[in-house]
């Protein structure tokens, strides 16, 4: 069995430590497409909304056996202190019974512990196992530095 990363990115900097993260644990990389259009500062004011309220998204990804991989990783950038509604969709429609998930989060600046843990919740009640997490400040940042700096803790 081996790893597997699932993420969702609406500017890069989340595609970039999914990437990092997939190239050093030679682990499958699986990207979740929101079907809305989230681009714009409109569409992402309203993204960020649609985080608050834990509202549904519809969207598009490889079909996945979770349980086939020791450890999958779901990564998302902090909207308004919440996951995208994009990972709130996958997490809420895959079955995580007895899954080893390692959660991460890119940032601008803050809310990562509270994306973190709202992640975690939800995976929780769907019987995965978080059994380790991480978020990025990516403002002026090297990304695939602080992702092997995480990975490497």
């Amino acid at each position: 069995m081996t790893d597997l990363v699932i993420y969702y990115s609406r500017t890069n900097n989340t595609k970039l430590v999914a990437d990092t993260i997939a190239n050093e644990k030679d682990a499958k990389l699986v990207e979740v497409h929101d079907k809305k259009n989230r681009n714009g500062a409109l569409q992402y004011m309203i993204g960020a909304f649609d985080a608050m309220r834990g509202k549904s998204t519809t969207i598009e990804y490889e079909a996945i056996d979770l349980a086939s991989y020791d450890t999958v990783y779901i990564g998302t950038p902090v909207w308004a202190s919440k996951p995208a509604p994009a990972i709130t969709e996958f997490i809420k429609v895959n079955d995580f019974n007895g899954v080893n998930v390692i959660l991460f989060a890119t940032m601008g600046s803050q809310g990562g512990n509270q994306t973190i843990e709202t992640m975690g919740k939800l995976i929780e009640e769907k019987g995965g196992n978080v059994i380790r997490s991480f978020a990025i400040a990516v403002k002026n940042n090297d990304l695939k530095k602080l992702t092997m700096d995480a990975l490497n803790d």
